[in-house]
């Protein structure tokens, strides 16, 4: 059940009497954006097809860490959306490929609007503090034009961004306090989450030898596959949008970059156009490896 806040009701109204289409949450970490974003789903959705955008490749909602995600709401008994579209960026955090996260929001926004969505909410990651993020989310906004941005802040921390959204013509702003029910969580905790998605994804996977002399192999490409640079490594195969097929754990890539053997569930090689080739690594037990290093 979402706690929710008096002052939330202002938002749904300003929602309201002025017909936003698309909305862009923003904030830094554990100041509960993402369960204003549920809230929002839940109010919308009876009257209008909610489009619900994930932009956190860390602590994602819909889907697996080091993707983004998004998907279509149609009915108020939906606890989940009926079709994920995925894109791969394969870090935790957007700081590490801020071009490759702009391109993907941009391409999962535009899938939900060609979909049907009538009202989209973009929940966006909690990278937000200095300058370089402050950066980030201006190009975004800049680049998606959502007709409000809302801004979720504890004491002003991101009136650089507030300054600079209000100078842009046709996006409205509207600033709220966090919530009195966020529970914060720790580095350690946020680390246990994406671990435990990642043994629910893989728990009924074997390890696969996938033809991929007709796949682009694109993404953080070594110099060479050697053992060193290719086991334990994220990897996804993609369709011809680039959109996610699978995600898989790389063992090896071998035969002139003809072949690769990696853990993976079921799925059809047959709709894979691309290989992309991620920087984080996972250790047998499936948890992240920070001693090897994307190169």
């Amino acid at each position: 059940m979402i706690e929710k806040e008096l002052f939330w009701d202002d938002l749904l109204n300003a929602i309201d009497t002025h017909a936003y289409r698309t909305i862009y949450v923003v904030g830094n970490t554990d100041c509960g954006k993402t369960t204003l974003c549920r809230y929002l789903v839940q109010q919308m959705v009876p009257q209008k097809t909610v489009g619900y955008v994930d932009c956190d490749p860390g602590q994602s909602n819909l889907g697996l860490p080091t993707t983004l995600n998004a998907g279509l709401f149609t009915s108020p008994e939906q606890q989940a959306p009926e079709q994920i579209f995925s894109r791969f960026i394969g870090v935790t955090s957007p700081r590490q490929k801020k071009l490759q996260c702009l391109l993907a929001v941009q391409r999962l926004t535009e899938k939900m609007k060609q979909l049907g969505s009538e009202f989209t909410i973009i929940d966006s990651s909690g990278y937000a503090s200095g300058a370089d993020a402050v950066e980030f989310h201006a190009v975004l906004i800049e680049s998606l034009q959502p007709d409000l941005v809302v801004i979720v802040e504890h004491e002003n921390e991101l009136e650089r961004l507030a300054q600079y959204i209000s100078k842009l013509n046709g996006i409205a702003l509207k600033r709220l306090p966090v919530s009195s029910h966020v529970k914060p969580r720790s580095m350690p905790i946020r680390r246990e989450y994406r671990e435990t998605k990642f043994r629910e994804y893989f728990q009924n996977s074997d390890l696969k030898v996938v033809d991929i002399s007709n796949m682009m192999l694109c993404g953080s490409l070594p110099e060479r596959f050697t053992v060193q640079t290719v086991r334990g490594r994220l990897i996804a195969f993609l369709d011809s949008e680039k959109f996610v097929v699978k995600v898989g754990v790389a063992r090896s890539i071998y035969d002139n970059d003809q072949i690769c053997v990696c853990l993976v569930p079921e799925f059809d090689q047959d709709q894979a156009s691309f290989l992309q080739i991620g920087d984080l690594f996972l250790d047998p037990e499936l948890k992240e490896d920070h001693s090897k290093q994307a190169g």
